[in-house]
């Protein structure tokens, strides 16, 4: 075991070392969502607001680790890696919590079909996604923005527009369901 331990260290540095160099999705974006997800577990927050931050935090590491790496491998390698950094940090921790909530897709059909029936979706799921698509959008901005005035407007810009994002996403979250 302990061979093992040691080969798969070894390999992750190998691996680590020969990552090109690459203007990325910033780390400090990445750990502030962290941050941001533990604070609101230690304050009692509710389980789909922690899913707000993981979901995000997860997208925010892919993003990281799919711009560090060159595109070799396939053209839609950046979306697969955030995917997979979005369901590898997400599905592991659904079993935290087993609180869910309720959506009724009240739209048309016979009572029971598939748009005419109530789900019940885990709330850190629930958080998680949400989380995920405010953390794109808020990527995205950052990025009309830094290619419309062909600069940033100020430091940490990026990060900025993440946070307030989030803490607006988790604003609506914990008015809705408190």
């Amino acid at each position: 075991m302990k061979k093992y331990f040691l080969f798969s260290l070894i390999f992750l540095v190998w691996f680590i070392g020969f990552v090109p160099f690459a203007h990325a999705h910033c780390p400090i974006c990445t750990a502030a969502v962290g941050a941001a997800a533990i604070s609101a577990k230690y304050y009692g927050m509710d389980t789909s607001i922690i899913g707000l931050f993981i979901g995000a935090f997860a997208v925010s590491t892919g993003l990281w680790i799919g711009l560090k790496i060159k595109k070799r491998f396939f053209r839609f390698q950046l979306a697969v890696i955030v995917l997979l950094s979005f369901l590898l940090t997400v599905i592991p921790l659904m079993g935290i919590d087993s609180d869910s909530v309720y959506m009724p897709m009240l739209f048309f059909g016979t009572a029971g079909s598939i748009l005419n029936k109530v789900y019940w979706v885990n709330k850190l799921l629930f958080g998680s996604i949400i989380g995920a698509i405010v953390s794109l959008i808020a990527y995205f901005t950052h990025n009309y923005i830094k290619k419309a005035n062909g600069n940033v407007l100020f430091p940490f810009q990026g990060t900025a527009i993440t946070i307030i994002f989030l803490g607006l996403s988790g604003l609506a979250l914990y008015f809705n369901f408190a």
